[in-house]
C-alpha cells in the first residue's frame, strides 16, 4: 500500500510505542501490508505480563471514507459475542492522536489461506490436509453462527488465517463493508465479491445461507485448484454458469456440494458443518465395501479409513487431532523441505514447551502465596466494607423516608466503553404509580389531564444529562461532526447542539456497543422519575426556590447566560440531577396536544407522522413556570438549539434478582 502523507502512520517501526495512555502496545516485527494497512506483531504493555499480540493497523485513508469507522466498531462488538480456537479473538479497537486505529487481536502468524492458493503451495496440500482445513473453517462458521446470530457476509480466503499451532482462525467477521471500501481505496475488487451469494446482490438483508455458499466456493477452489467465479462476475452470470466437478469429488459427492450453489437460500445445508459432513460421507458410502458386522451384545457402527475400519465414534476424535496438527502440517510443506530441519524444529519446540512449564510451575507457585495473602486481606476488608455498609445504609434511612411501590434499590452502575472510557452513570428507577400531568393547574392545556401511569417495567435512568465527555467520544469514534459548544466549554457541562435524530443515534450506537438495550427515555418515564415520588410542582416543592437548578430566574451564576456543569445541584431524592433546568431534554415520544388518549403504562406514545417529538425539562434560558416537573414542549426532531440536550434510559430485565 503506497504511503499516505501521515508521518505516524509510514513511519512506524519496530520498537515503537503505540496507542491511547491507557493502553500502549510496542511494536516488535512487522508481519506484511495487506488491504487494510500494517499487520504488526506487538506485545502489550497495558498486562502485568507483556502479552503477544497482533495488530492490524488501518491506513488513514480508510478512516475517511464514511461508513468505515462504523463498521469497524460493529465488527469488534459482534466479534466479542462468540469465542472459539478457530475464530479469531479480537481484543478492542484502539485510537492515537486521531490518526492511528487499529485492532489487537490474538498473535496470527501473518499466513492466509489467499496467500496459499495465490502463490501455489494451496496445490501442494494433500487430500487429507485440505480436508482438516476445511472441517476446522466450517467448525468456524457454525460457531460464528450460533454466537452472533447473523451471517459473515465476508467470507472468503483474505479472512481464513492459518497458524502454525491451532490452524484455522477465521477472522473479519461483518466487515464486508470496510472490505469493500478497502478494495476501492486499492482500486481492487475486494476477494469477497468472488464468493459472495446471488442475494448479496441485493440491498435486503442476506441470511446465513450466504455464508453456506461461500463456504461452498471455498470447498470447490480447493479441490478443484480454480474459483468458482470471477470478482466482477454479477448475479445473472453466477446463477447461469454451470461449474464443473471437481476430479477430486465423485458424483454423490458433487451432487452435494452443487446442493450448496442453490440459488434458493432456503434449499441449502443449515449449516457448513453439515454440508462437510454429508461431502465426506457420499465419498465413504462410495468407496466402502459390504462387510458383515461382527455379531456382538452392543453392535457398534464403524467408518472404514483405507484398508481398516474403525468405531465410528473416533472419526471426531481423529478429526480434532488432525486439525491441532494442521496448522504444523501446512507449514512443513511451505518451508521445511527435510528430515533434518524437521528434527531441528521439534527439538526446539520441546526446549521451549519444557520452558514453558517451568515458568507456569514459577507462576503457580507465586500465585499460591499471594492468593493466601489476598484472601486474608480481602477478609479483612470485607469486614470493613460491611461495616460501612451498615453505616451508609443506616444513614441513608435517617435522611429519605421514602417507601418505594416495589423491592426495586436505588443502585448506581455503569457500562465500560473501548479505550478505557465509561459509559453514563445509570441509577435503577423503583417501579410504582404517579399522577402524570398538572396537578396544581397552574400549567398548559397540553399538560391536562393529570391521570395515573403506572410504571411496572423495570429500567434505568442516566444520573446526569449526556455530556460532552460522552458524545465526543461517540462522534469521534463514529466520525460524525462535533456539535457546538458556543465558547461555554465541552468536558463535564450538558451536550447541546443536538437534534432528536442525532440523539436516537448515540443510544442505538451506545446500544450496539455495549450489547444492552439503551435508549431514550419515554415521556412518562421522565416526568415519573423527575418527580421522584412527589406530586408538586419541583421535586423539592411547589414554589421556585434559590439555587436549586440554572433557568433564568434561579439564582445561579449561570442564569440565562450558559449551562451549568453537570451536578452542580444538589439531586433529587432519587438521586438524578439537573431534571429541571440547565438544558431541555428529548424523549422517545411523539408529541400529543393533550392526555386524553395517554398510555397509562408509562410506554411511549408514537403516531404515524411524529412531526414533533416531546422536550422536558427546561432550561438556562427559560422561566421558572417552563422548568416544573409537569411542563412539556413540542419541537422537529431534525431541529437543534443551544439550550437543547438529553438523557438515556435502559431497559432491565424483569428476572432480575431482586433484593
Amino acid at each position: 500500500m503506497a504511503t499516505t502523507n501521515e508521518p505516524i502512520y509510514d513511519g512506524l517501526e519496530s520498537g515503537q510505542i503505540i496507542g491511547p495512555d491507557h493502553h500502549q502496545f510496542k511494536l516488535t516485527s512487522q508481519l506484511k501490508t495487506n488491504r487494510f494497512g500494517q499487520l504488526w506483531h506487538a506485545e502489550d504493555l497495558s498486562t502485568s505480563l507483556s502479552v503477544p499480540v497482533t495488530l492490524q493497523v488501518f491506513n488513514p485513508a480508510l478512516l475517511k471514507h464514511q461508513g468505515f469507522i462504523e463498521a469497524a466498531q460493529k465488527h469488534i462488538v459482534l466479534s466479542k459475542k462468540f469465542k472459539h480456537p478457530h475464530l479469531a479473538e479480537y481484543y478492542g479497537m484502539f485510537r492515537q492522536k486521531g490518526v492511528l486505529l487499529f485492532f489487537a487481536m490474538e498473535l496470527m502468524d501473518g499466513l492466509t489461506l489467499e496467500q496459499l492458493i495465490s502463490n501455489g503451495q494451496a496445490k501442494k496440500l494433500k487430500d487429507n490436509q485440505k480436508k482438516g482445513l476445511l472441517q476446522q473453517l466450517a467448525t468456524a462458521i457454525d460457531n460464528a453462527h450460533a454466537g452472533a446470530g447473523q451471517a459473515h457476509k465476508g467470507i472468503c480466503p483474505e479472512s481464513i488465517f492459518i497458524n502454525k499451532q491451532g490452524g484455522v482462525k477465521l477472522a473479519d467477521f461483518a466487515f464486508e463493508e470496510a472490505m469493500t471500501i478497502a478494495g476501492e481505496l486499492n482500486n481492487t475488487p475486494s476477494s469477497h465479491l468472488t464468493f459472495q451469494a446471488p442475494e448479496a446482490f441485493h440491498p435486503t438483508p442476506i441470511s446465513i445461507a450466504a455464508d453456506i455458499y461461500s463456504f461452498a466456493c471455498i470447498v470447490y477452489q480447493l479441490l478443484s485448484g480454480k474459483a468458482p467465479f470471477k470478482p466482477n462476475d454479477d448475479e445473472m452470470t453466477r446463477v447461469r454458469k454451470e461449474l464443473k466437478k471437481p476430479a477430486s469429488l465423485n458424483q454423490n459427492q458433487w451432487e452435494v456440494l452443487q446442493s450448496a450453489f442453490s440459488t434458493d437460500p432456503e434449499q441449502r445445508p443449515q449449516k457448513a458443518g453439515l454440508l462437510f459432513k454429508e461431502i465426506i460421507n457420499a465419498g465413504d458410502e462410495a468407496d466402502e465395501e459390504e462387510t458383515p458386522e461382527p455379531l456382538s451384545a452392543t453392535p457398534s457402527k464403524r467408518r472404514k479409513i483405507g484398508m481398516f475400519s474403525i468405531p465410528e465414534w473416533t472419526v471426531p476424535v481423529l478429526i480434532f487431532c488432525f486439525g491441532f496438527l494442521l496448522g504444523f502440517a501446512i507449514a512443513f510443506v511451505l518451508g521445511m523441505q527435510n528430515t533434518h530441519q524437521i528434527e531441528q524444529a521439534l527439538s526446539q519446540t520441546r526446549i521451549e514447551l519444557q520452558k514453558v512449564q517451568e515458568d507456569i510451575t514459577g507462576l503457580q507457585q507465586t500465585l499460591g502465596l499471594e492468593r493466601e495473602e489476598r484472601t486474608s486481606e480481602t477478609e479483612t476488608l470485607q469486614t470493613e466494607l460491611n461495616k460501612k455498609i451498615n453505616e451508609v445504609d443506616t444513614l441513608h434511612k435517617e435522611l429519605l423516608d421514602i417507601k418505594f411501590a416495589d423491592p426495586d434499590k436505588l443502585t448506581v452502575f455503569t457500562d465500560q466503553l473501548p479505550e478505557g472510557f465509561k459509559g453514563p452513570q445509570m441509577v435503577i428507577i423503583p417501579r410504582g404509580s404517579f399522577t402524570m400531568g398538572d396537578q396544581q393547574l397552574i400549567g398548559d392545556d397540553n399538560e391536562r389531564p393529570a391521570h395515573q401511569v403506572i410504571i411496572s417495567k423495570r429500567f434505568a435512568l442516566s444520573r446526569n444529562e449526556v455530556t460532552f465527555n460522552d458524545y465526543d467520544y461517540y462522534a469521534r469514534t463514529m466520525g460524525r461532526p462535533l456539535p457546538a459548544d458556543e465558547g461555554w466549554g465541552r468536558g463535564n457541562r450538558p451536550v447541546i447542539n443536538v437534534s432528536w435524530l442525532e440523539a436516537k443515534a448515540y443510544v442505538q450506537w451506545l446500544s450496539l456497543l455495549t450489547g444492552q438495550p439503551y435508549r431514550l427515555p419515554t415521556e412518562a418515564e421522565w416526568e415519573y422519575v423527575a418527580r421522584a415520588g412527589t406530586d408538586t410542582n419541583y421535586w423539592w416543592g411547589d414554589k421556585l426556590e434559590q439555587e436549586r437548578a440554572v433557568c433564568s430566574e434561579c439564582g445561579t451564576e449561570w442564569d440565562g447566560r450558559k449551562t451549568a456543569p453537570i451536578a452542580s445541584f444538589p439531586p433529587n431524592s432519587w438521586s438524578i440531577h439537573d431534571m429541571n433546568g440547565n438544558v431541555d431534554e428529548w424523549v422517545e415520544d411523539c408529541y400529543q396536544d393533550s392526555y386524553f388518549n395517554a398510555s397509562k403504562d408509562g410506554d411511549a406514545m408514537i403516531d404515524g407522522t411524529c412531526e414533533f417529538r416531546v422536550m422536558r425539562g427546561g432550561s438556562w434560558f427559560d422561566i421558572g413556570r417552563v422548568i416544573r416537573s409537569s411542563s412539556r414542549y413540542r419541537h422537529p426532531p431534525g431541529s437543534t438549539k443551544n439550550s437543547w440536550g438529553f438523557r438515556i434510559a435502559l431497559d432491565l430485565s424483569d428476572t432480575a434478582t431482586e433484593e
